[in-house]
């Protein structure tokens, strides 16, 4: 089946560590007070073409459409309530609404790990598979599990981006140090700080590689959608 491709949504999460997960590519919503904007999206860069590639379903046909669906309607119910993360990351009724729908949604989303495996480009689509991602992405009991399995998976049959924000979440989540530098840990203030990472030196190059934006277009985009970034918690050559 050919469908139009889907535009990736923003990907904010929460769980008892209040680790930070953004979809890259989606438009944000600046917070109020805040200036200026980020600068554009150079969608001719390396990254943004390795992002669009892997989004992009024109011509594109999969196996099992009714997973794909079904997949996209667990993706919009995960991402409705995130719309104000930013505003209320502080606000604790909030987080722990967010953490039951997690806990639901990463329910729903065994049942299809069990029965068809990890969802994959080629059986819902990078839409689909995305969408699955995302339930992942915010369950820490799929996390590793996932993480282990896609090992198995064909290259380019999943995300890089995801996945590389995957294996960014397990090892902050192990308390090593992460490799593309996605995850930032919300403390009590609000205010996110930077998970630490591993060979800085080579960050950018890795995110590029995983189609992800330059660190400095990454904390900007944070920002711009309501997260209080502590930037002297970044690494020094991304600093202001």
């Amino acid at each position: 089946m050919r469908t139009p491709r889907a535009r990736p949504a923003l990907s904010l999460s929460t769980h008892l560590r209040l680790v930070l997960l953004v979809g890259l590519l989606a438009p944000s919503k600046q917070a109020a007070g805040q200036s200026p904007p980020c600068p554009p999206l150079d969608t001719t860069a390396a990254w943004a073409r390795t992002n669009r590639t892997w989004s992009n379903e024109s011509g594109l046909h999969w196996s099992n459409d009714s997973l794909r669906r079904a997949l996209l309607r667990l993706g919009e119910r995960d991402q409705a309530p995130r719309a104000e993360f930013g505003a209320r990351v502080a606000d604790t009724l909030y987080v722990r609404q967010l953490m039951r729908l997690d806990s639901t949604l990463a329910a729903e989303m065994v049942l299809i790990l069990d029965r068809f495996g990890l969802p994959t480009r080629s059986m819902v689509g990078p839409a689909g598979s995305d969408a699955a991602m995302l339930i992942i992405q915010h369950s820490w009991p799929l996390q590793e599990r996932v993480l282990a399995s896609a090992k198995a998976i064909p290259s380019g049959q999943l995300s890089p981006e995801k996945m590389g924000m995957l294996e960014d979440r397990v090892l902050v989540h192990q308390g090593k140090p992460q490799h593309f530098g996605t995850q930032f840990n919300a403390g009590p203030d609000g205010v996110f700080r930077f998970a630490a990472a591993s060979d800085t030196a080579g960050l950018e190059a890795r995110r590029s590689a995983a189609g992800m934006p330059p660190m400095r277009q990454y904390v900007c985009l944070l920002e711009e959608a309501g997260m209080r970034v502590d930037r002297a918690s970044l690494p020094p050559a991304f600093r202001p």
